[in-house]
């Protein structure tokens, strides 16, 4: 079963009509992009006369945030339970890498309707926010305990992120072929860099304890 997303308000909880708007108006942006999305059309795509749309809305923004939480929620990104009982460095980062590739494959035409439309970022940084924090604290857990390592959170947070994940997809390879590369770059450097701050802490201890 996909992991919920709980972000915002939500869905339960928001009324039929407002899911309706909202739902539209993910489809529009989905299908012509941010500049598609008006009330009007928003208000015939949801069967809705416009004025309930900004009664419901009153701001763009707050359309748009729900817009973005329910992208998210349908996108089920991983919550941290995908590390229960797993107890290594390696073996956390190993299922988040596994866990983010199936994410960006369901957020992949996303992805590029994001990445293509510079007015998309702006009207939806909120919940881009939202995702950072999440992003952000699934990396930090994931490197326990080098989590407060400045340098292995962005080490891991670069090779696994979204960028280089499309970049390689991109350049044609399957999802498989490119968490084991992300992999082969990672363990080995997780695990010498684990190594390197064990000898450094064992240098620095008073003798004799």
């Amino acid at each position: 079963m996909p992991r919920r997303y709980r972000l915002g308000r939500r869905a339960e909880q928001m009324s039929e009509t407002g899911a309706s708007i909202v739902r539209a108006t993910l489809e529009l942006i989905r299908t012509g992009g941010l500049r598609a999305a008006t009330v009007p059309a928003i208000a015939q795509a949801a069967d809705v006369a416009p004025a309930t749309v900004r009664n419901h809305f009153p701001e763009q923004t707050d359309l748009l945030t729900e817009v973005g939480d329910m992208i998210l929620r349908d996108l089920a990104l991983p919550d941290d339970d995908i590390f229960d009982g797993l107890e290594s460095t390696v073996e956390r980062v190993t299922r988040l890498a596994h866990e983010l590739v199936a994410f960006y494959g369901r957020g992949q035409g996303w992805w590029f309707i994001f990445t293509g439309d510079p007015a998309m970022s702006p009207a939806f940084e909120r919940s881009a926010a939202r995702y950072e924090e999440r992003f952000d604290r699934l990396v930090r857990e994931s490197t326990n305990p080098l989590g407060h390592d400045p340098v292995a959170v962005a080490m891991v947070a670069s090779v696994i992120g979204p960028p280089l994940h499309y970049a390689l997809i991109s350049r044609g390879l399957a999802p498989e072929d490119v968490v084991d590369a992300s992999l082969a770059m990672l363990v080995p450097w997780l695990e010498t860099r684990q190594t390197k701050r064990a000898r450094r802490r064992s240098a620095t201890r008073p003798k004799g304890r």
